[in-house]
This record gives C-alpha cells, structure tokens and sequence, in this order.
C-alpha cells in the first residue's frame, strides 16, 4: 500500500501550486546516531515499524563531514523527503472531484443504520476519530496532534530537525511541531484545545538554534 500512496503522490509533483515536492531535510544530534532503542517505560506501546520494506523508495540520509553546514551541532544528516502543501494540495483534490462531476453535501449521521437512506451504493468509510461514536467502537484511540505555523518563507526550502522539534516549510507557512514522548505523544488524548505553551517551546528551540548558527 504504501508503494502504492508513494507512486500516486508523485503523479501530484511539478502540478500548479506545488501540491506536493520534494525538499531536503536536515537531522541534527549533540551525540552520535545509532543509539540503541531505549527500553519501553510502564504502559508505552511497543509501535510497528515497516521503514526497512520500503527504505528502497526514498534517498538514503547522507551524514554530513563536520563544518559543511552552518549548523551549531556536531552531527548533521541529510536527506530528501517528499513534503505536502496541504492547501494547494486539498484544492487540487477538491477541484479534480468537483471537474469530475462530483458535489459535498454536509450530512450528520449517529448510527451506522442511518447509511441505508444514502443512495449512492458505495460508502467510504472514513470518520476519523467520529467512528468511536458512530459505529460504538470503543478500540478507537485519539491522538491529540498540534502544529504551530510561522509566516512563510520562500528563501527557507529545507527542514530541519533537532532537540525534538520539526521545523517544515509549506508554501502557506513554516510549520513547528514538538516530537517529545515520540509515538506515544497525545496518545489517549482527545483535548482539542491549543496548547500556547506547547508551540512556545517548540518556536523557542528552533529560534536558539537560529541564533547559534554560523554567520553566511
């Protein structure tokens, strides 16, 4: 499946509005990549991991020799991901339906009996987080998510990650996400609120990054 995600998505590049691109990305560490996999603590779930069935598609990240970037830490990898602008992607998408003859109705369902008024005679099934209530599957899990967005950009083409921060320029804004508990971050968590405190930190640690980096 995910081979086949990655050949459609590629059809979307050098599309009007850059949909989707390419872009590098930089890994920065104060210690040495490759540490083993710390133990799992109380409670924390062991995730599945596929990256090594399809390492084959993507570049492989490149360590770069100490002094080639003007970033202030010690290890710097390389590589080159595939990155979506979400909202010129989401209008392609919805332009390409609506060219394709199709039209959104806005509809609210509370139980999956109410689907048979539906004429059309296939259902996508897709409600996110809403499939707990509506189909009274209480295995759903939420995962609370939170991005901070910065003004764009231009001059800014590449990502950058360290001290458990991302760093991602889109078209419409540089995005900052916190990576702090790793996969079990927001786990079991359906706040929808932002958190202010949360994009802080994340802004604070790319900007003292920014600030210790070598003058061009």
């Amino acid at each position: 499946m995910a081979r086949i995600s990655f050949k459609t998505y590629r059809s979307y590049l050098g599309l009007p509005g850059s949909p989707v691109e390419w872009n590098d990305r930089y890994v920065l560490s104060d210690s040495p990549p490759g540490h083993p996999r710390p133990a799992l603590s109380p409670g924390e779930l062991d995730f599945a991991e596929y990256g090594d069935r399809i390492r084959d598609i993507t570049p492989n990240a490149t360590p770069m020799p100490p002094g080639s970037t003007p970033f202030p830490a010690p290890y710097v990898r390389r590589y080159s991901g595939m990155m979506f602008n979400i909202a010129d992607y989401g209008h392609t998408l919805l332009t390409d339906f609506r060219l394709a003859g199709g039209r959104i109705v806005r509809a609210e369902f509370h139980e999956p009996a109410e689907l048979a008024a539906l004429k059309e005679k296939v259902v996508i099934n897709c409600p996110g987080y809403g499939a707990r209530a509506l189909w009274k599957d209480e295995s759903v899990v939420p995962v609370r998510g939170q991005i901070a967005w910065l003004i764009p950009q231009p001059e800014v083409d590449y990502g950058v990650q360290y001290q458990h921060v991302l760093m991602l320029p889109r078209r419409d804004g540089i995005v900052i996400q916190m990576l702090d508990g790793g996969d079990m971050r927001g786990y079991g968590d359906d706040n929808e609120t932002p958190d202010r405190a949360e994009a802080l930190t994340g802004v604070s640690r790319i900007a003292d990054l920014y600030a210790r980096m070598k003058p061009a």
